[in-house]
């Protein structure tokens, strides 16, 4: 199963507004794709992109061509609500409900060119596939479509063990735009750019904790703590959490010229999910201090919960 991908090169905004205007002088809708590619499944080239909100598609000729169709029942849908590749009457029993939802072919340009093409959504392969397969074990297909259900069998063999959308994404070069999309959401969620006014996080248990396993004399009420301390807490409580997160809180709260930082990271964490995910770090760390006799013990629990994400008590237990 082989891929060739790419993203496109940025759009002309004067053929884009220019597109815009025409399709809506027509009534026309239209997407466009930001990433293609050509995917080989069963030894046959599929065509498919990436439109910018993200859905996969695979062009109307590709499925046809995949499925052994003749290519100029490919060129028009007869009937909007089927494509033509299981557009014939027997096969509408074998239509499921999930398949009938993602049916709908979709417009689109590739970049800022003219031409406007279709497709559908890629997840549809495999379901369209099936169709075909139901079909012929049920001894209803014609002699023109059971050249249809060989080409099924190769395509479901061929998709087995690799998701399609996987597969689209791979093909198109998307992976990498996903995961960026993917990382900006994650801090999103986690970090505001408006920082909260300072409130108590860090009980005074937890501070406690590390110094007795440092085999330090603790003074309750001291809030001026050495510098490992700040070192500790990157470690066992921002590092831990989602990759971006404690580089993103650096970037938002840097050192100053004397070193120091004017806020708490804490400060910058959502509400909801930030700090809920700081508070839930909080207390794991402090039930494992609690259960280690020194900073070799705790740092041995603290890798094994970690390393296999098994609860705190759970792991405790064992």
């Amino acid at each position: 199963m082989e891929t060739h991908n790419g993203k496109l090169p940025k759009p002309d905004p004067r053929k884009i507004a220019g597109q815009r205007a025409a399709d809506t002088r027509w009534g026309r809708q239209t997407e466009r794709a930001t990433h293609q590619g050509t995917l080989n499944i069963a030894g046959t080239e599929l065509d498919c992109y990436v439109l910018e909100d993200g859905r996969r598609i695979i062009s109307q000729a590709s499925i046809m061509s995949v499925l052994d169709r003749s290519q100029s029942t490919g060129r028009r849908t007869r009937n909007d609500n089927r494509p033509p590749f299981i557009e014939a009457n027997n096969l509408t029993p074998y239509i499921t409900t999930e398949l009938s939802e993602v049916l709908e072919r979709v417009d689109y340009r590739v970049g800022d060119a003219k031409t406007i093409r279709s497709g559908y959504n890629a997840e549809i392969l495999p379901r369209v596939c099936n169709v075909y397969l139901d079909a012929e074990e049920d001894g209803v297909l014609t002699a023109n479509q059971k050249p249809a259900a060989e080409a099924s069998r190769r395509v479901i063999k061929a998709l087995a063990l690799v998701g399609i959308t996987a597969l689209v994404d791979e093909a198109t070069g998307y992976q990498e735009t996903r995961a960026k999309d993917e990382l900006q959401r994650l801090l999103d969620a986690y970090i505001a750019e408006e920082f909260r006014p300072w409130i108590r996080t860090f009980p005074e248990t937890f501070f406690k904790e590390i110094y007795r396993l440092q085999g330090w004399e603790f003074v309750p009420g001291n809030n001026h703590h050495p510098q490992y301390v700040g070192k500790f807490i990157n470690k066992y409580i921002y590092e831990p959490m989602p990759t971006g997160v404690l580089d993103r809180l650096r970037g938002l709260n840097p050192r100053n010229e004397h070193g120091n930082r004017p806020r708490k990271h804490h400060q910058h964490l959502t509400s909801d999910v930030g700090v809920t995910h700081l508070e839930r770090q909080i207390s794991q760390v402090i039930t494992l201090m609690q259960a280690s006799d020194d900073r070799v013990q705790f740092d041995h629990l603290f890798e094994r919960v970690n390393s296999r994400g098994l609860p705190v008590q759970q792991m405790l237990d064992i």
